[in-house]
């Protein structure tokens, strides 16, 4: 049984533009996320604004695509005006989304009944972190979900929609799970690494002046 069926509705064409598109957009996240924060906080907006108002639709009216695209690409302009006029909360909510990614991933297979509230806190402390020591932090969270994109896409691309249920498998030594947070942590730190190797605080110049 597939996690998500509808995907076999949509035309493979589309399917395969709106992947490399996210690879596009993960790569500018994992290797130049600090450099670009404005377009990445306003990029997030976007896909977080369209996506919520693409999918109510869809669940409201299921075969209403053409109007589901209309809402997202309004959606998710309204999300993206909206965090790049309110710019330290879109700095926390890319710290947000960055720790709550980290913080699950390593969480996944736990047992432990308030693993969830973890997450949580992990995420809100991580987004409250970020406004305070805004380049290292987003540094970190741009790496992170920019990585997690483009490795899934390529997975998408190497093995196809079904790539989607190794997401729902536990995190076993060898199996493709693991393979795929193997990669995402390999990309992700050198995301993080070119990111701070390209973003290094000038040192202030030293103005002499003569008596």
């Amino acid at each position: 049984m597939e996690t998500f069926p509808e995907l076999s509705q949509m035309p493979e064409t589309t399917i395969n533009g709106v992947v490399a598109i996210a690879i596009a957009v993960g790569t500018l996240y994992c290797f130049l996320g600090y450099k670009t924060l404005k377009v990445v906080i306003g990029l997030t907006g976007f896909i977080l604004a369209g996506g919520v108002a693409g999918l109510l639709i869809v669940w409201l009216f299921p075969e209403q695509t053409a109007v589901a695209a209309i809402a997202a690409l309004v959606g998710g302009v309204c999300g993206a005006m909206a965090l790049f006029f309110l710019y330290r909360f879109g700095v926390f909510l890319v710290g947000f989304l960055g720790s709550a990614l980290v913080t699950y991933t390593v969480m996944a297979d736990s047992t432990n009944p308030y693993a969830i509230w973890i997450v949580l806190g992990c995420a809100l402390a991580g987004g409250l972190i970020a406004i305070a020591l805004e380049r290292g932090i987003m540094v970190l969270a741009t790496a992170a979900l920019g990585a997690w994109i483009v490795v899934c896409g390529i997975a998408f691309f190497l093995v196809g929609p079904s790539f989607l249920d190794i997401l729902q498998q536990p995190v076993e030594l060898g199996k493709d799970r693991q393979v795929l947070i193997t990669c995402w942590a390999l990309v992700a730190i050198s995301g993080a690494v070119a990111q701070f190797a390209t973003t290094r605080k000038r040192p202030r110049e030293v103005v002499v002046t003569r008596a």
